[in-house]
């Protein structure tokens, strides 16, 4: 084998870093002892190995211990920009509503339920209803003033009296027969003219069959004013209290009269 080939390499070995030195400008440059710096890194990756930048070369002196490692360069790193967090929006919470509070109610006081006392049941002896005679009405006897009369003069003197008189004609209608009856006389006077008595009643006159009885009174009139004066009389009649009959009709019991006499 050839000799000079070793040789050969070596020169071109340290052509090679003469131009790295041209090329990096001190780049490759070693340190002292013969090691490269940081700087020939970039060199010593492309260095033959024979040559002071190879890795024979900074075995034998001692250099791969010493030799830093070059410090990559760090790349950029983008950083990515936060997005701004959405902060939740607060709910709003409703209030709680209040419960009511219950009231107490009244405890019902239980009211104690008088016992009711049992009544006898012993049924009082009645005494059988007495049957009530229902009792005959009185016989009946209708009586009745049939007219009654007034008579008075024509003419009178003030001053003086004079005489007035009424005639009751009355009679007994039946069933009953004979009825006693009560006749009155009430005269009814004009102002200026005055009576010795006043109302008469007859007491006690027996009607008997339907026959008319005529009963008759009579007054003293004077007169103090002239002029022409009218009188009259009220006549009634009714059974008499004593008697065991009742009068069917009364509406027929009464009736009256009147007459005139001029006063000069």
């Amino acid at each position: 084998m050839n000799k000079s080939t070793p040789l050969l390499a070596v020169f071109m070995a340290s052509l090679l870093a003469a131009a790295v030195v041209f090329v990096g400008a001190g780049a490759s440059l070693a340190d002292k002892g013969g090691c490269p710096n940081a700087n020939s890194g970039n060199g010593a990756s492309h260095a033959n190995e024979h040559s002071a930048l190879g890795t024979e070369k900074q075995e034998q002196r001692g250099c791969n211990g010493d030799a830093e490692t070059p410090t990559p360069v760090a790349e950029a790193t983008a950083t990515a920009t936060a997005e701004p967090t959405v902060e939740p929006t607060p709910t709003a919470t409703p209030d709680a509503t209040p419960s009511a509070t219950p009231t107490a109610e009244p405890t019902a006081t239980a009211t104690a339920t008088p016992t009711a006392t049992p009544e006898s049941t012993a049924t009082p002896t009645e005494a059988p209803p007495t049957d009530v005679a229902t009792p005959t009405p009185p016989p009946g006897a209708d009586v009745q003033v049939v007219e009654v009369i007034v008579s008075s003069p024509a003419n009178a003197t003030i001053g003086i009296a004079f005489m007035m008189s009424a005639d009751i004609s009355v009679r007994n209608n039946g069933p009953v027969m004979p009825v006693v009856v009560d006749t009155t006389f009430a005269p009814v006077l004009p102002a200026g003219c005055t009576a010795t008595t006043g109302a008469i009643t007859v007491q006690n006159t027996a009607l008997s069959g339907n026959f008319i009885t005529t009963i008759s009174r009579a007054w003293n009139v004077t007169c103090t004013s002239p002029g022409s004066r009218g009188f009259t009389v009220n006549g009634s009649t009714t059974i008499d209290p004593l008697q065991p009959a009742a009068d069917p009709n009364p509406a027929n019991n009464s009736g009256s009269g009147s007459s005139s006499t001029v006063v000069s």
